[in-house]
């Protein structure tokens, strides 16, 4: 089963001890069944970053148009006080639930930056 997070590998140990954002970017939808169902699932049953602290700076689905060869299906932009704020958010029970790895690796190519943010 491929997991949703590695909290040892995706945030620089630089970011972890402060606020960080976290931009995600939706550059394709692999499989659009796939894609729906996933949605469904982490749109309608998942808790919002404000749960955890985290602040949505900006979102968009469909993301605008912008300079480059790849359209953009959605990017969200969340400031995040810290570390474990982030981890609460992408370990929450709906994320680590059976499967839904799995099903996001099979509905979309995602990138996720972190920038330093004080």
């Amino acid at each position: 089963m491929t997991t949703l997070f590695d909290p040892d590998r995706e945030v620089p140990d630089a970011l972890k001890a402060g606020p960080f954002l976290s931009v995600f970017i939706v550059h394709g939808i692999a499989n659009a069944e796939a894609y729906e169902r996933y949605q469904l699932i982490s749109d309608g049953q998942s808790d919002k970053p404000t749960k955890f602290g985290g602040q949505v700076m900006g979102f968009s689905k469909p993301a605008f148009r912008f300079v480059g060869p790849e359209e953009a299906h959605a990017l969200a932009v969340i400031r995040w006080p810290d570390f474990e704020a982030f981890k609460a958010w992408r370990t929450q029970p709906v994320y680590v639930a059976c499967g839904i790895a799995d099903l996001h690796a099979e509905a979309e190519r995602e990138s996720v930056y972190f920038l330093p943010c004080n």
